[in-house]
């Protein structure tokens, strides 16, 4: 993944000296709830003032692409005195510290300090407001930060528990990787599409897969990935009534996409919204992320949904984004030719 930070170079220095000097040590397994942040202050006023406000207004803002309200993270504050051992192996840890000494604001970032997978930021500032400005201007990359980490801690339970009939189905079919835990089937395999389906008693999940000739970055916009997205949807998913099948919802939420830096290949646009049933009442979020592979001129789109009624949706979609951000390209021509999933 790229440095997503600037880091000072005295950081950086004690960083490298630390990593050469300290001896390899086995470290405990991170805890904590799923999309959940560890705030540690030096004291309650801290959680209570600007700093606080701050935090939580970012954090806890709503999710896009919930048919419901649910924040990104979850937010858990102690003060300092009460980071024992225990606290300390929690996964996503966001410290608040002052120092009156500093001129400016310094930030840092620890990977797996006392526990893995692990972030650790902490923001040592001369005063409130300059602590503020900081944590504002660092956010979105913290943001990104503990997503992977949420990846990673999903991905040491599901890579134990890899299905690989159904990976290597996918591998032949499309000649890319995609690692898939146990509970999922192949539900439909056609020519450069795959629907494959995880179906539980109270909620479902499921992954589409699809290809198609790359021509120019026309095909990128959103307005054309739904279209795409749709007329797949319309000739592959069927709903549980006769005539009705899976559509993006566009009426109350339009799905929104960006191009992101952080997907496991070089040029990706990710795509949110909510999928309906033209023809009944189902409804859900999705997330799907298209990948231009230059090497073999095509467009795959890796799509995870989820369908959960009367249940929060936020961890599902994300169990899925952490399968999904597995995506491994082939490196030549020959792996796709072989698979058959190259139109001529």
């Amino acid at each position: 993944m790229r440095q997503l930070f600037k880091w000072t170079a005295v950081f950086v220095i004690l960083v490298l000296v630390q990593a050469c000097t300290q001896p390899e040590v086995r470290i405990a397994r991170s805890v904590g709830a799923t999309s959940e942040i560890l705030v540690v202050t030096q004291n309650q006023q801290q959680w209570d003032g600007k700093e606080g406000e701050a935090i939580r207004a970012f954090f806890e803002q709503d999710q896009f692409g919930l048919p419901q309200s649910e924040p990104h993270y979850r937010l858990a504050n102690i003060t300092i005195s009460n980071l024992s051992d225990m606290f300390k192996k929690h996964r996503n840890i966001l410290v608040v510290e002052y120092d009156k000494k500093l001129k400016e604001p310094l930030v840092e970032m620890r990977t797996n300090l006392w526990a893995q997978p692990q972030r650790v930021f902490k923001i040592t500032a001369p005063d409130e407001d300059s602590w503020v400005s900081a944590f504002d201007e660092q956010k979105e990359n913290f943001l990104s930060l503990f997503d992977q980490s949420e990846r990673e801690r999903l991905m040491n339970i599901y890579r134990p528990t890899a299905d690989y009939k159904v990976i290597n189905e996918v591998e032949k079919t499309f000649g890319f990787k995609l690692l898939i835990p146990e509970g999922f089937y192949v539900a439909k395999n056609e020519v450069n599409f795959m629907w494959i389906r995880k179906e539980l008693t109270d909620y479902g999940q499921g992954l589409i897969l699809y290809t198609r000739p790359y021509r120019d970055t026309a095909e990128l916009s959103t307005s054309r990935l739904i279209y795409v997205r749709d007329s797949l949807l319309y000739r592959h998913i069927p709903g549980p009534l006769e005539g009705s099948f899976m559509s993006t919802e566009k009426e109350f939420v339009l799905p929104q996409s960006h191009a992101i830096s952080n997907f496991s290949t070089s040029y990706t646009i990710e795509t949110r919204g909510l999928w309906n049933v033209v023809g009944d009442f189902m409804a859900g979020p999705f997330v799907a992320y298209t990948v231009v592979d230059e090497v073999h001129g095509r467009l795959i789109t890796a799509e995870g949904y989820v369908y959960a009624p009367g249940k929060d949706k936020r961890d599902f979609l994300r169990q899925l984004e952490a399968i999904l951000y597995t995506l491994e390209l082939p490196q030549n021509q020959s792996d796709v030719e072989q698979s058959g999933s190259i139109e001529k």
